[in-house]
């Protein structure tokens, strides 16, 4: 940009309405952004236009016409900008809404979504998925589906309930088609190595399985106690496999077992988040018809019978999760490189970067 010709050709971007696609086509060496941001002091609309060299500096460019809001009074918030919720009169400010989320309910995984969304949003912004009538209708259909949504009364019903508009459910449901080809784009031509060098993590095992409560030493019969019957489920011995579900349903009958799934499918990472990584290779190691366990989890005991264990290949739902994984590194990667601020609570809980705030 030493020469001026290509800040001169940003500036028609910005000034005449210039094709920013051709802008971007014309400058593949420069990552290419148009932020708008709307004024809160007078509603506004106001644009910048972020040049990103490879060496990772940044050339920011805004313009104003005559007449525009006067630079003191850009990012002037009222005071009512903090509020995220009012029910009957009682207002909810961002940073309470943050808290009970973190803190109260112990939702963690909220905050790290609102980071994600931004970051897609960011990437969206610099690259463009248009999506065509035809997409966004098959992806509404998709949409409907998964939540059950299966005639138009029920879909205006959960619309009222969640106060989403027409015009903002097409929105969502474009965003989300969006990402999803987004994630396609990241990940082409990767699946293949990823699945040789990770494949193992996707192998999946079916399971049926019961979680015993501690022991309360004030009760007749614990989890431990051969009244459960002749396999002594949960007993270092392990048992008859013959006789586990016949077990079960004595356990949980004695109100021994703790409320849960008792026939699922688990991957490899999901079990060895529950059990630690050398039980998980038990389990898939182990033949059909093999019980297994007692492992301690945050809940009680888990003794499981393998039904069977299925190695991944490389089908079209494994090679969706496989993009999933892609995705989810590149945009950990790009979280790393982000300068984070969260505007609630102290100055101390908006660093510059993620490494210098609180872990999220």
């Amino acid at each position: 940009m030493a020469d001026g010709r290509t800040l001169a050709e940003a500036l028609r971007v910005l000034t005449d309405g210039a094709d920013l696609g051709a802008f971007r086509r014309a400058n593949p060496g420069l990552r290419v952004r148009l932020v708008a941001q709307r004024e809160e002091f007078d509603g506004s609309l106001q644009h910048a236009l972020l040049l990103k060299e490879p060496d990772g500096s940044t050339v920011s460019l805004s313009w104003s016409p005559d007449l525009g809001l006067p630079w003191p009074l850009r990012g002037v918030h009222r005071a009512a900008e903090h509020l995220l919720l009012r029910v009957n009169g009682v207002e909810t400010p961002v940073a309470r809404a943050v808290a009970c989320l973190d803190f109260v309910w112990d939702e963690r995984g909220v905050a790290d979504r609102l980071v994600t969304d931004c970051l897609v949003r960011e990437a969206l912004e610099e690259e463009p998925e248009p999506i065509s009538d035809a997409e966004l209708q098959r992806a509404m259909d998709a949409f409907r589906r998964a939540r059950g949504l299966l005639t138009g009364a029920g879909t205006r019903a959960w619309m009222e309930r969640n106060h989403i508009s027409h015009a903002e459910l097409e929105e969502l449901v474009a965003v989300e088609a969006s990402v999803a080809r987004l994630r396609s784009r990241v990940a082409a031509g990767r699946v293949e190595d990823w699945f040789a060098a990770h494949g193992r993590d996707l192998d999946a095992v079916r399971l049926a399985r019961v979680v015993l409560a501690p022991a309360n030493p004030r009760s007749p019969e614990s989890p431990r106690s051969p009244g459960l019957g002749s396999s002594g489920l949960g007993s270092p011995g392990l048992g008859n496999p013959d006789d586990f579900l016949a077990d079960v349903e004595r356990a949980f009958a004695a109100g021994l077992a703790v409320p849960g799934e008792v026939f699922v499918t688990a991957r490899r990472p999901e079990l060895a988040g529950e059990i630690g990584e050398e039980a998980a290779e038990v389990v898939l190691s182990a033949a059909p018809g093999t019980l297994a366990g007692p492992f301690p989890t945050a809940l009680g005991d888990l003794t499981v019978k393998v039904l069977a264990v299925e190695p991944a290949v490389l089908d079209d739902a494994v090679r969706d999760l496989v993009e999933r994984r892609i995705f989810a590194e590149w945009i950990e990667r790009r979280r790393r490189a982000a300068k984070i601020e969260w505007f609630w609570g102290t100055a101390e809980r908006t660093g510059g970067t993620r490494e210098n705030q609180p872990e999220r």
